[in-house]
């Protein structure tokens, strides 16, 4: 594809970031995007080939663990307020091998999901799918969105955004999980950062970008989230961590975003 002159969200002045992996930053609002993007064939061909063996390629089909699904959805439903996710229908963009729609719908939640590549893998497992947003019925509303490293993967992730407000009841939320740029491995590693050296990362934020993206969506409330996980038993490694996310310098990006 063509190298991109303007930024893909804001469309300002735009300067090599990492050379060593082609991304570029927008001085404007702080996007970060592969320049210039992979074809849709190389895309499509990533995604295929990963979902021939989902477990081997969780880059591709999804990296959430059952054990770390069930503590975001725990999380999810305390920072809506709520003990259970009874009564709430919520669609996962994204949903990959299925982990979180498991984790959601043990908290009572009616869970679809939207799976462009691994529809398949999941209608085995029962759950209901669609393979694009176009294929969702006319009326279906959801009271929630999940959407989790995602994003990242899309060379328009705003359009995809804006998209949801039609599938979405008034006062919906949004949950989005995404890398951070602002975090301390992206500043310390730079372009050997571990989601800058996958080439399917298209699109990577900072708080400020993320935020704009969602301002210009029309979402009328967003809140970053500061949620507490813990990823391993080794007690170095809690010690890092716990800093890391109390400071907002942890690897990802949680939001939660209001329609109205």
């Amino acid at each position: 594809m063509d190298n991109l002159t303007h930024c893909p969200f804001c469309h300002g002045t735009i300067k090599p970031h990492w050379k060593a992996v082609y991304i570029w930053k927008c001085n404007a609002c702080d996007l970060l995007f592969r320049n210039p993007f992979p074809s849709e064939a190389d895309l499509v061909n990533m995604y295929e080939v990963g979902w021939t063996d989902p477990q081997e390629h969780l880059a591709e089909t999804g990296g959430t663990s059952s054990d770390l699904a069930r503590i975001y959805s725990r999380k999810l439903a305390n920072s809506l307020g709520r003990n259970d996710l009874n009564g709430l229908k919520i669609c996962e963009f994204g949903a990959g091998r299925g982990a979180m729609l498991a984790a959601l719908a043990y908290l009572g939640a009616d869970v679809y999901a939207i799976e462009s590549f691994g529809s398949h893998f999941l209608r085995e497992r029962g759950y209901k799918v669609f393979r694009t947003l176009d294929e969702i019925p006319k009326g279906l509303l959801f009271d929630g969105i999940v959407t989790i490293d995602v994003l990242e993967h899309l060379t328009t992730p705003w359009n995809e955004l804006k998209r949801f407000m039609e599938i979405c009841k008034t006062n919906s939320f949004v949950y989005i999980a995404t890398p951070n740029v602002g975090g301390l491995n992206a500043r310390i590693y730079g372009s050997r950062w571990r989601e800058a050296l996958n080439p399917s990362h298209l699109v990577l934020f900072t708080p400020r970008s993320l935020e704009q993206v969602l301002a210009s969506c029309g979402y009328k409330r967003y809140r970053r989230l500061r949620w507490f996980i813990r990823y391993s038993r080794n007690p170095a490694l809690l010690l890092l961590r716990y800093p890391l996310q109390a400071s907002r310098l942890d690897g990802e990006l949680r939001y939660l975003a209001w329609n109205s």
